[in-house]
Formats: C-alpha cells, structure tokens, sequence
C-alpha cells in the first residue's frame, strides 16, 4: 500500500488524497456501513454522547470487521462517511456543519492515533464526506448521526 500525495490537488485534511494498493499481495474488503451501535448489548442501541462518540464506535465496529477477515487498522485504505444534516437553515446550518465536522473529524485523528497510525494526514485512509437528511437507524435515546462504509486491503497470506 502506498499513500499519494500531490501538490497537483487540493491538500487533504485529515485523510489521504489516495491509497494504492498492489492486489497482488493484498484482498480488497469492501465494508458494509457501520454506525455507533455497541455490539453484545441487547437491541445493539447507539452509543450515547454525540456525533464524537458514535463515530469512535462506528470505527471500532469497523475495525472489529477487518479483524475478523484477517486485517488490521493499517488494512483500511477508505472510509466513507454519511454525517446527518443539521436542520437547520442559513448561518445556523453552517455553524451546525462546521461543529460537526469538528467533532467527526477529533474522533478520527484520535481513533487512528490511538491504534499507532501517524496522526499526519497523509498517512490516514482516503475519505469522503457526505451530509444525508436521515441515517438509517433511528433509536429512543438517541439519534444516529454517522455512519460509515470502508474499504480494506488484506495482505494475502504467503504460502509455502
């Protein structure tokens, strides 16, 4: 896997403006969405706290999954995320937008940091971000306000 950069594009935030992956060496897994339920729990309920909390759980959900195909945090190459629009309109919209992207974006540096990958953004998955009107899954407690899909790159065992 290698990170690209280029001063050729719009410098990245905080993600990488692509991953490129040889599929020589690696399978590519493509995640189905996950938001900030907590497995193991009955009804798996959201996470309370906010966007910052369901986003850390949507990625550790994440992560559960490309474990389990035989990956780690350093497998995941995009992360695709589908933040819920604020309601309201005009200067409040933006401020809404700029708040949760605040929040969505701490919650990524410190995920990744936290599992040893560089906080320098040019070393983090290639992402996108996209307001929806609605997530999929509504709870009593709380909204859900994230949810995200990932593509992951798993190194193909050798064989002897």
């Amino acid at each position: 896997m290698k990170h690209i950069f280029t001063k050729n594009a719009p410098e990245p935030g905080f993600y990488s403006q692509a991953v490129l992956v040889d599929l020589e060496k690696c399978n590519l897994l493509f995640l189905a969405g996950q938001t900030g339920n907590i497995p193991g729990v009955p009804d798996e309920p959201v996470v309370s706290g906010g966007l910052y909390q369901q986003t850390f759980q949507a990625l550790r959900n994440i992560l559960a999954v490309v474990k389990a195909a035989g990956g780690n945090i350093n497998s995941i190459v995009e992360i695709k995320v589908f933040l819920k629009d604020a309601e309201e309109t005009g200067e409040a919209k933006h401020l809404a937008r700029a708040e949760a992207r605040k929040n969505f974006g701490a919650a990524y540096i410190d995920f990744f940091a936290g599992h040893m990958v560089s906080k320098e953004t040019k070393n983090l998955p290639a992402r996108t971000l996209v307001w929806v009107s609605e997530v999929p899954l509504e709870y009593p407690a709380e909204d859900t306000l994230v949810e995200l899909t990932a593509t992951a790159a798993i190194p193909k065992k050798i064989k002897f």
